[in-house]
């Protein structure tokens, strides 16, 4: 018989001292010391393992409470939590060898729609696709796109202050949030909206812990305005932290979300979100334009970008014929129409417009294609392109795109396309002069990688292919990152554009100080 491993560290019953603590005190949820759990939540999305020391699923604000009501007193000070949503975060920022608090399980309810007012109150482990189902029906939807979003939560798009395709109209998730319920540490719970000047004042006069967060981070503004407009890049993603440039609004109110949005979950958790929800837009059409690079396909962007599009997302040439010998590319094969005379496809940029109104959309799109036809076959610019009308067509081309980026992982052999230094922004006007070094740096490497993602906003993910089993190559991760931080600077830009921190944030102070 296999005799039973019973042996407690002074660490591990220090947390089940805190589980049974939490048990005693009321907590209705589920609290899992096993191994089977701990093993399944320490990893993520990200190359990163973690185990953590338990795993909790609250079932409400009130579990929340008493969790950090516990973690506030002296006796549980070293006890640490980190909030968990759908794990899709690349750089394990999800991850602890403290307790996991995984929201999504029981707190994913759909609390309220207002169809007139446009919003909704949600509970923080709602997943995106599950809220746009909802909100389907009266033509309304959350608009932040992901790649992700049949699994990302609310909370979790919050806690990264996330965003995707279309960010250049539809903005971040910190553009769409109207109100948070967020449980401090302490157990005090706090709802936050924008504040006029006297709110803000009457909350600073509080001699409690509200007064003192918004008072403290005030002073930091206020002390640091000069740094903070020198050092923060403007752009479009703005960074995954605490992002103090936006403290103030654009009507000059102190919003606290802009800090909690980002933060990822290290200022508190996020309980509840009123969200802003905007109309479907009842007409859409994308431009399937082909290059014969991918640089081309690049650099072109910036003059496609003034036609006025949604959004244009770019596909390198690994990416394409990943999808080409798939079955995916049955359903969208004839959008991608090859002659024997033309050059082979190495890149292409999907340029969206979406509208209420079909004449006007269909101005806006012919006066592209009319511009298209002109360049034709010049140097730098497309070879052909195709239109597509409707959602029903175009979503069959954004599933082909998010499948082949998803069959970069099934290539043969060990090495596997890496997420270690996908999420780099930078101004668009600098990304090919960016990505052209990016890919100088990796083929020096002799690193394989694919590369996709939003070049109207200055994001394009990377992943090159290592094996992790090998750890000449697995080292080959410190020695990337390290060129790439430094080649972000030149340009700069920051290496968090919509995935989060998490481990990366190490590199923080070379950015910000």
């Amino acid at each position: 018989m296999i005799p039973c491993l019973s042996e407690i560290d002074s660490t591990q019953k220090h947390y089940l001292d805190f589980l049974d603590a939490l048990e005693d005190a009321g907590f209705a949820g589920d609290l899992n010391p096993d191994y089977g759990n701990r093993v399944v939540l320490s990893t993520d999305n990200s190359i990163y393992q973690v185990l953590p020391q338990g795993v909790i699923y609250p079932k409400s604000a009130d579990d929340l409470v008493l969790i950090m009501r516990l973690a506030g007193k002296e006796r549980f000070n070293q006890v640490r939590v980190t909030a968990r949503g759908g794990g899709t975060g690349t750089n394990g920022q999800s991850l602890t060898d403290g307790l996991v608090i995984d929201i999504s399980k029981h707190m994913n309810g759909i609390l309220e729609i207002n169809v007139d007012e446009r919003w909704a109150r949600v509970q923080a482990g709602v997943v995106k696709d599950q809220l746009n189902s909802a909100l389907k029906p009266y033509g309304l939807f959350f608009a932040p796109e992901l790649s992700t979003s049949n699994r990302a939560t609310i909370g979790g798009m919050i806690s990264t202050d996330a965003s995707g395709q279309g960010s250049i109209l539809y903005g971040k998730t910190r553009d769409h949030v109207l109100e948070l319920k967020s449980i401090l540490l302490g157990g005090g719970v706090w709802n936050s909206a924008p504040l006029s000047d006297d709110q803000f004042t009457e909350i600073c006069c509080r001699d409690d812990q509200i007064g003192t967060i918004h008072r403290i981070l005030d002073q930091i503004y206020c002390d640091n305005r000069e740094q903070i407009d020198n050092r923060f890049p403007v752009l479009n993603r703005c960074l995954t932290g605490y992002d103090l440039a936006h403290i103030r609004d654009e009507q000059g109110r102190f919003n606290l979300n802009s800090i909690l949005c980002g933060a990822e979950g290290s200022l508190g958790f996020v309980a509840e979100a009123k969200l802003n929800l905007l109309p479907i837009p009842k007409f859409s059409a994308l431009i399937n334009i082909k290059y014969d690079s991918f640089e081309s396909s690049l650099r072109d962007a910036k003059a496609l970008m003034e036609w006025g599009p949604t959004s244009i997302e770019t596909i390198d040439s690994k990416v394409l014929n990943l999808a080409m010998q798939d079955i995916v590319w049955e359903s969208v094969r004839d959008y991608f129409p090859q002659n024997q005379k033309e050059a082979a496809i190495c890149g292409i940029n999907l340029v969206e417009y979406t509208g209420d109104d079909e004449q006007q959309l269909r101005r806006r799109v012919d006066k592209l294609t009319n511009y298209l036809k002109q360049v034709s076959g010049k140097t730098g610019k497309c070879f052909g392109y195709s239109t597509v009308y409707g959602a029903g067509e175009i979503d069959k081309i954004w599933a082909m795109r998010k499948k082949a980026v998803g069959l970069l992982g099934n290539t043969q052999g060990e090495k596997r396309p890496i997420p270690f230094v996908e999420d780099t922004a930078v101004p668009p006007e600098s990304l090919a002069d960016y990505i052209m070094e990016f890919r100088q740096l990796l083929d020096e490497a002799n690193l394989q990688y694919g590369m996709f993602g939003h070049v109207d906003v200055g994001v394009l993910h990377v992943r090159p292919a290592i094996d992790m089993k090998d750890e000449q190559q697995a080292r080959q991760i410190r020695t990337i990152t390290d060129q790439v931080v430094k080649l972000t600077q030149k340009y700069r830009g920051l290496l968090w554009g919509e995935h989060g921190k998490g481990v990366r944030s190490e590199y923080a102070p070379e950015f910000f100080g």
